[in-house]
């Protein structure tokens, strides 16, 4: 590989730790003219030496040499203006003498003609037009003046002409160039801009699409169990049948809408703020252990190399085991499973740690499609009879994959005997330890403390939900189930009930007016991270979009459920929080 290469990849990533892309592309530029400088004014300045011209050895000598503390000042100070305002100047300096001298052999006046290449780059397309421009002034004034300043090589008139005339070249070139560069920027910048606006409006539209349908199919769905079939005759209840068994196609046409909306990372949706990997990673984890302890054993091993804090996005990295996990869960749907998970420091650096994390778990049989989705494989007996529906074994690792991808990793998948492991591992910067925990720890922390044990027929609910319909069947098919039921039609609403009254556990809808459910679960969070008190909160959304049950969950909430839903599914996920 191309040594240059190599050292401007290492000097940029190295770079990209301490500021962001734009920052750095500026920052690199003036890395590289100052380095490329000292290497050939100390290299020229030793030939000098050599050929007995010390003025001009030392001169050279000297330009390196503050070149290199202008380098350690950049360093350590980050001062771009100073630092190539110092470069373009000493710089100038040292070709005007080497037009004023000739150089060693009488050719050193041809270095002038490197100066637009590397002064437009280094202030932009106006400035460095400017300062190139301002120099090619001071070289016609230089070449003018000759004779009076008594210069030690003179020029003729003819030699000066095609001297300036190839400088005119070079700055048009050059400036042509830059300007070519930054249109295009600003093309492709509009393009990403107008594509990724285009992408949002597709999924906006789907999730507004999905929210609309899955509301009347929920509606008909929970009112179809709640309809008595013993008192219909046989000729009604085979009709009635035939409309549950297409409610339930649609949803199934509806599930298979909203896959195809692709799960977006995007960075500027992204934190970064400093928290504790293991404690983040660990208190998803209890999310699993509490909801499947009868036969689910998540073991966490973290490295002992790993003893201090990373600077991130710590929802992201809980959606990828929230993704991962939940996926091994449903290809595993019967019998108990352990699942190993190591988190491994696979190489140091001052600014940043490589990590790996490797998930074992119980072979999961998987196929993978032309797109990169994973299936689970039925087994043989229900692919013969062809009972098995295929949207059951879909293996969604989407989420996780993205995130893996934003953060420079890829997910592998292998498996061996008995086993399938998943391996992923991406670069993290180094944070601070003993710094307060971020508002996301705070909260997944407060999730995770133990909470008193309420029986469900005595429990006191609030429904959030801002359709009068929606709240009129939920409470028709809880109504016998828990002991009361209170309304709160949005987010702030259902924050001034909270306030007032204690509640066993919360139905939270995601959107809705004034106040969301993301947002007012946030919020209630925060009203209890001062306390030893946690409310649990279910998720009843027509989101269903890929990485809607992750972002609830990372949120604080402790459930999710997206409509259409089985009463039956609902009342058992909150018999879970409230009596286990």
């Amino acid at each position: 590989m191309n040594p240059l290469f190599i050292f401007l990849q290492r000097l940029t990533r190295k770079l990209e730790l301490q500021a962001d892309l734009e920052v750095v592309n500026k920052l690199l530029i003036v890395y590289f003219v100052n380095l490329t400088g000292i290497v050939f004014n100390l290299f020229f300045g030793i030939l000098a030496f050599l050929a007995h011209n010390n003025i001009l050895g030392w001169v050279l000598t000297g330009i390196a040499l503050i070149l290199a503390l202008t380098l350690v000042f950049l360093y350590f100070t980050k001062r771009q203006q100073i630092s190539k305002i110092i470069i373009a100047l000493i710089t100038a300096i040292g070709f005007l003498y080497l037009l004023y001298s000739g150089g060693t052999s009488g050719s050193g006046q041809l270095w002038i003609l490197i100066y637009p290449t590397f002064s437009i780059p280094l202030f932009g397309i106006r400035r460095g037009n400017l300062i190139s421009f301002l120099f090619f002034v001071v070289i016609i004034i230089s070449l003018s003046l000759q004779n009076n300043l008594h210069a030690q090589q003179t020029y003729s008139f003819q030699y000066a002409l095609r001297l300036l005339g190839a400088y005119t070249i070079i700055h048009l070139l050059v400036y042509l160039n830059e300007y070519l560069k930054f249109h295009n920027y600003n093309v492709m910048e509009r393009a990403i801009i107008e594509s990724k606006n285009d992408a949002r409006q597709k999924d906006d539209f789907l999730s507004k699409l999905s929210h609309q349908i899955r509301t009347p199919l929920n509606n008909l769905t929970v009112v179809s169990n709640l309809v008595n079939k013993s008192k219909l005759d046989s000729e009604h209840r085979d009709l009635f049948d035939t409309i549950l068994a297409s409610t339930i196609n649609l949803i199934n046409v509806v599930n298979n809408i909203v896959k195809v909306s692709e799960v977006k990372i995007e960075k500027e949706l992204s934190s970064l703020v400093n928290f504790d990997l293991s404690s983040s990673v660990d208190n998803t984890l209890k999310l699993f252990r509490d909801q499947h302890k009868e036969r689910l054993e998540v073991n966490l091993h973290v490295s002992r190399l790993i003893k201090t804090n990373y600077i991130g996005d710590p929802i992201r990295v809980k959606q990828i085991f929230l993704n991962i996990i939940e996926n091994i869960i449903k290809a595993n749907p019967a019998g108990r499973m352990t699942v190993d998970i190591e988190i491994e420091v696979a190489e140091e650096h001052e600014h940043e740690s490589d990590l790996n994390f490797a998930i074992r778990c119980p072979q999961l049989h998987l196929d993978s499609d032309d797109y990169g989705n994973f299936y689970s494989k039925p087994s043989a007996d229900l692919i013969k009879d062809g009972t098995y529906q295929p949207d059951d074994y879909f293996i969604d690792f989407t989420i996780a994959k993205k995130i893996i991808e934003y953060y420079g990793g890829e997910l592998k998948i292998s498996s061996l005997h008995d086993l399938t492991q998943i391996e992923f591992g991406f670069a993290l910067k180094k944070g601070t330890i003993g710094v307060h925990k971020s508002e996301t720890d705070r909260e997944t922390t407060q999730l995770l403390q133990p909470k008193n044990r309420v029986e469900l027929k005595n429990a006191n609910i609030l429904l959030v939900e801002d359709n009068a319909i929606n709240q009129k069947i939920i409470i028709l098919s809880l109504k016998n189930v828990v002991r009361n039921i209170d309304i709160a039609n949005n987010g702030k609403d259902a924050l001034d009930k909270f306030g007032i009254t204690k509640y066993d556990l919360i139905l939270m809808d995601i959107q809705m007016p004034v106040i969301n459910g993301i947002m007012a679960t946030k919020k209630i969070r925060e009203l209890e991270a001062t306390s030893n008190t946690q409310t649990p909160i279910i998720a009843i959304t027509a989101n269903a979009l890929s990485g809607d049950k992750e972002t609830c969950l990372a949120a604080g909430m402790n459930d999710y459920i997206s409509k259409p839903f089985q009463v039956e599914v609902l009342v058992n996920k909150m018999r879970t929080l409230l009596e286990n």
